[in-house]
């Protein structure tokens, strides 16, 4: 009888360090993007904007739920996640609000080092490329990262590590579905 697994990944965006703020209103935000099975599609998810401070918290969780077979995991292993440190300024146009983001600078984290970590489990500073002038000369700032990877075998409901047991009757689907929480603190 063939397994179908539970895939689910946790991301909390904690905080930035080494930001310099230059007195500017902008507001401050992080976009990420994940993976999602089937093609080149992807999952993009944006923090809630805040006042850009020295010290710049977050504190943000966001759970991602889906099945998964054999191929797509090992999709994810080859792929990461993206980060992006982005700006917004409100600006009033002919009487109509308009925003838009300016991208400051990204970086990001492969699936394959949250899944080969200890319980599947990984805190990490990313550091940023610049992708903006703002940050010519300047030290680069850093986002601090939590990521937890759980794979259950959906029919015993137990957990599986992926990788540690021997090969499986993995079930596959065509059907891409992501269940997303957010949680603030």
């Amino acid at each position: 009888m063939p397994n179908n697994y539970h895939l689910k990944l946790d991301i909390k965006i904690t905080k930035l360090a080494n930001f310099i703020d230059k007195g500017s209103d902008e507001r401050l935000f992080i976009r990420y993007y994940i993976h999602a099975f089937g093609g080149n599609r992807r999952i993009q998810v944006d923090t809630r904007e805040i006042q850009s401070k020295n010290s710049v918290m977050w504190n943000e969780c966001a759970s991602f739920q889906c099945r998964a077979n054999l191929d797509q995991i090992q999709q994810l292993e080859s792929s990461h996640i993206t980060f992006e440190l982005r700006s917004r300024k409100t600006r009033q146009i002919f009487g109509g609000i308009m925003t838009r983001s300016r991208l400051l600078g990204g970086g990001e984290i492969s699936w394959k080092d949250v899944m080969d970590s200890k319980g599947m489990e990984l805190e990490k500073w990313i550091k940023f490329a610049a992708k903006d002038r703002k940050f010519v000369g300047l030290k680069l700032p850093n986002l601090l990262v939590e990521m937890k990877v759980d794979v259950r075998d959906v029919e015993t409901n137990g957990m599986r590590k992926w990788g540690s047991s021997k090969e499986c009757d993995w079930f596959d689907s065509s059907v891409d579905m992501y269940h997303v929480e957010t949680l603030v603190d």
